[in-house]
């Protein structure tokens, strides 16, 4: 059996948490599981699959620095560099080759950092069936989450026939389809073969690097050269081939072009945490709606108020009095206030932030 390698993609930068999220610390470094990072918690959700050297972490320059504060105990060595921000294409490629340096015909996890999956066991099956359809060495797996309302946030997947009688249920991807209009979503969500794209995939090495050559040959040279650059300790050829791979996702690039795609369906509770009020998963709700996520000493008080959500960090207290639908975030050295139904829009805000000549604050 091929050995199980998992590559954590953690290069976001997290805009639409701001302020709590900066460029040194990341959504995916905030407390948001259970008192853990999501990062951390990402990492021991892979623990009953993966040995813990096969464990990877893939980011940015300025947060590679950064993680050893929030995870002192993950191995240096194990952490994947990207020289810049290229999409998720070339991230894979650079993931890939690193891989097949130690370990040519190895199986990869390849999943986003910011995630809430649970229960484990039910991540751990799925992730065990993924592996299972895999290890044809040609068939890219992916997974589907069952919306539960027609979402425009997210990718869709159409799904075909059952490739078998298995639980959890395997899928032919029929196609995949990019973030839908209200009403496209509907009708996806009212046809009943169309799951979220859940950005979480299984794939052998020998698999994926065919898939690349197949559908971005541009991408499949860059990572050839990562690879051989790699096995000849030359970090600055790595860097000059990353740079050189096409920007763009690995959905558009290798999925939607692939031979064999596979599509598990997720039956686990899965969200992706994508702005504030999604913090309803995790924070204290209160008999108003308002909803408390609170860190470090921080306290709230709520008073003729509804439907709020209030962040904070630090020894601090939100209080709020007669609002309805705010999102109330209080970190370090920034207070951001805005209706909660404008929260996804939260990059203009930072672009805003940038141009004011604040930049110290992101």
């Amino acid at each position: 059996m091929p050995t199980l390698h998992a590559v954590i993609m953690a290069g976001g930068s997290g805009t639409r948490f701001w302020p709590a999220s900066r460029k040194k610390r990341p959504k995916q470094f905030l407390p948001l599981a259970g008192g853990l990072t999501l990062i951390e918690a990402t990492v021991q959700r892979l623990a009953p699959l993966c040995a813990p050297e096969n464990i990877w972490i893939v980011t940015n320059p300025v947060q590679a620095r950064a993680l050893p504060k929030v995870m002192p105990s993950f191995p240096r060595h194990q952490i994947m560099v990207e020289p810049e921000a290229r999409d998720t294409a070339p991230c894979v490629a650079l993931a890939t080759a690193t891989i097949a340096a130690k370990d040519p015909e190895a199986t990869m996890v390849l999943l986003p950092a910011d995630h809430l999956i649970t229960p484990i066991t039910a991540f751990t099956t799925m992730l065990q069936r993924a592996v299972q359809i895999a290890s044809d060495q040609k068939t890219l797996v992916t997974f589907g989450i069952t919306p539960d309302h027609p979402a425009t946030g997210y990718g869709y997947i159409e799904c075909g026939q059952p490739l078998d009688a298995s639980e959890p249920q395997a899928m032919a991807a029929v196609r995949f389809r990019e973030k839908p209009d209200l009403e496209t979503a509907k009708q996806f969500v009212a046809a009943g073969n169309f799951l979220w794209n859940s950005g979480i995939f299984v794939w052998s090495i020998p698999a994926i690097r065919d898939a690349m050559n197949v559908g971005n040959p541009d991408l499949g040279k860059a990572a050839l050269a990562m690879l051989n650059a790699l096995l000849q300790n030359k970090p600055a050829a790595v860097r000059r081939a990353f740079r050189a791979a096409p920007k763009t996702s690995i959905d558009y690039a290798v999925m939607e072009r692939a031979r064999s795609v596979a599509v598990v369906r997720a039956n686990v509770q899965w969200d992706d945490i994508g702005s504030f009020p999604a913090l309803t998963a995790v924070g204290t709700t209160d008999d108003h709606g308002n909803t408390a996520v609170l860190r470090g000493g921080a306290r709230s008080v709520a008073c003729e108020s509804n439907g709020n959500i209030l962040y904070a960090e630090g020894k601090r207290t939100i209080a709020v009095f007669g609002v309805t639908d705010l999102v109330v975030v209080a970190v370090g050295d920034a207070v951001m206030v805005c209706p909660k139904d404008r929260a996804g829009d939260l990059k203009t805000l930072v672009r805003r932030v940038e141009q004011d000549g604040f930049a110290d604050l992101l």
